[in-house]
């Protein structure tokens, strides 16, 4: 719950009092001055061109996987995602999953939780018609992801003897064993995968291949309505292909091919649209870097190039660029669009100073990132290269990424780093993206507010983007855009450094009410501003040390 304050606290945050007016209530000849009267360190030229730019910010950006229903409703939440690892084994007829090597390879009913007494009651409880309703409920589009690795859970139990792919009366000795239910163990030996008796998929599994999941399309169809009607609105295919023969080793501990990723998208995609022409699907949903480019039998992690077995079999084309190909190529053949959204998953790799530069992979080209991958990133730019030059019209998505992750403890970061994506996304025309949440960097809730809420009352961030930008990005960045034709101007100020900053804001073709709404999260709640004394061509104001400010400038 957001606090409200005084407007003496409110000021106080401000670091100082707005200036007096000028006589007769003249609007300020230049940018007028806000903050206190001692200076502080100058910030950089800030500026933003409302006729500049123009482009619309898709609000699918704002994403989160597996929502609170309290936050979603919160920030008018626009996308929630059923994905990872687990949904990957996922079988709807038994409400459970396999969770792969997260757990042992064991399977688990929807109700292994404490809400329900792990499955003391609550037997019927099927975790992703709940989470459809939810979204139901809160106005959310749902993103489903579909089981594609070839199987899924074959059945679950109730009590404590769930089963499982390794078994240890058959496969140990083993590295590890289930803590809880020791007779279920992790696979390996002396750090390897047991290779020997080889793992049979039906101990724990049933295959599921494309018509298994055109049949669950057609089973939510039938309880739910079709995408246009409020049903499920996108199908994403599969979840991190590249890591399948690792994260579900038991079911597929064959390395992924090009034509296996082709032939299995394919087919599902053909199944969702057979099942519901009005939804959308999404692919290939990978993980990370190196299976951007190879597929996992190219054993890209020890180098991807043209030359790569798998990659060279197929002209030498990334992999990313050749999946795009052969989607249009379908389509030319048959009339029909398959994949509505190109996806990717990205998490930060490596160690960041100051730790906000872990943004600037997303969008900078001159920025090498120093981590492993050791390569310039410029992730949304070649997203959306790829898909100009192999399908157009293809939407791009972030279906998984956290960029506090493993980088930063401090909530204050995560939020900055947050706000500071939220702004690149919309910036750089992404589609839609959702945040995935964990422990040690759970979901940045005033990052998204200053989006979605700044003020509790759901008044947002603008939709319609124009011309923002800052003479040191890195160390302040600034965005802006209309909120309809005819509303506010929004402009989000995110101050990455440690000490305050004094910059100006200079506006161009926006003729404006001479005081601005304000609002600015540097730690705790969000805080309202005393508001902001706006000058023909811009305000100046300082802007506190790890921070975000929200100004909402109306039109004249």
């Amino acid at each position: 719950m957001r606090t409200c304050v005084s407007a003496a606290t409110a000021a106080g945050l401000l670091a100082g009092a707005l200036l007096a007016a000028p006589a007769h209530g003249a609007m300020p000849p230049g940018p007028a001055e806000i903050g206190p009267a001692t200076p502080r360190a100058a910030g950089p030229q800030l500026m933003v061109d409302a006729t500049a730019g123009r482009h619309r910010i898709s609000p699918d950006i704002y994403g989160v996987n597996f929502a609170d229903e309290a936050f979603a409703e919160s920030i008018d939440l626009p996308v929630d995602r059923w994905g990872g690892d687990s949904t990957e084994t996922y079988n709807w007829k038994i409400r459970g999953t396999n969770e792969g090597r997260n757990w042992y390879f064991e399977n688990f009913p929807d109700c292994w939780t404490a809400d329900f007494g792990y499955c003391d009651t609550g037997h019927d409880y099927s975790a992703v018609d709940d989470l459809i309703e939810t979204d139901a409920r809160v106005g959310a589009s749902t993103l489903l992801t579909l089981p594609a690795a070839g199987w899924v859970a074959k059945a679950v139990s109730y009590e404590q003897d769930q089963l499982c792919s390794y078994p240890a009366s058959v496969f140990d000795p083993q590295d590890d064993h289930d803590p809880y239910h020791p007779v279920c163990g992790n696979g390996k030996r002396g750090g390897s995968w047991i290779s020997s008796p080889a793992v049979d998929p039906t101990r724990a599994g049933v295959p599921a291949g494309a018509g298994w999941a055109g049949d669950w399309v057609t089973d939510l169809v039938s309880r739910y309505g079709t995408a246009a009607d409020g049903g499920v609105a996108i199908y994403e295919i599969g979840n991190e292909p590249g890591l399948w023969n690792d994260t579900h080793h038991d079911f597929h501990p064959q390395p992924l091919t090009y034509d296996e990723l082709w032939s299995t998208s394919r087919g599902i995609a053909t199944a969702v649209k057979d099942a519901d022409p009005s939804a959308a699907v999404l692919g290939p949903s990978e993980w990370g870097w190196p299976n951007y480019f190879c597929s996992t039998a190219d054993q890209p992690d020890n180098g991807c190039t043209p030359q790569s077995p798998d990659r060279a079999a197929h002209g030498g084309t990334d992999i990313s660029s050749w999946y795009l190909q052969q989607f249009a190529k379908r389509e030319q053949q048959t009339g029909t669009r398959l994949l509505d959204y190109f996806d990717l998953h990205y998490y930060p790799q490596g160690t960041y100073a100051p730790v906000t530069d872990v943004t600037r992979s997303l969008w900078d080209p001159t920025y090498r990132d120093p981590s492993w991958i050791d390569a310039r990133i410029d992730l949304l730019p070649r997203m959306r290269t790829w898909v100009r030059s192999s399908y157009p019209g293809t939407k791009l998505s972030l279906g998984e990424y956290n960029l506090g992750l493993d980088v930063t403890d401090d909530v204050r970061l995560q939020n900055i780093i947050q706000a500071d994506a939220l702004g690149i996304f919309g910036r750089e025309g992404l589609d839609l993206a959702a945040f995935w949440p964990e422990d040690r960097s759970p979901v940045p809730t005033a990052a998204f507010e200053m989006f979605r809420s700044y003020d509790g009352r759901h008044h947002a961030f603008g939709d319609r983007g124009v011309s923002a930008t800052s003479t040191a990005q890195t160390t302040m960045s600034v965005y802006a855009a209309r909120r309809g034709a005819s509303g506010p101007l929004t402009v989000m100020v995110v101050n990455k450094s440690d000490g305050a900053l004094r910059s100006t804001l200079t506006l161009r073709h926006f003729p404006h009410h001479r005081t601005a709404a304000a609002y600015r999260y540097a730690g705790g709640d969000i805080a309202p501003l005393d508001p902001f004394r706006v000058g023909r061509t811009g305000v100046t104001a300082t802007y506190p040390g790890r921070s975000v400010t929200l100004i909402a400038i109306r039109p004249r």
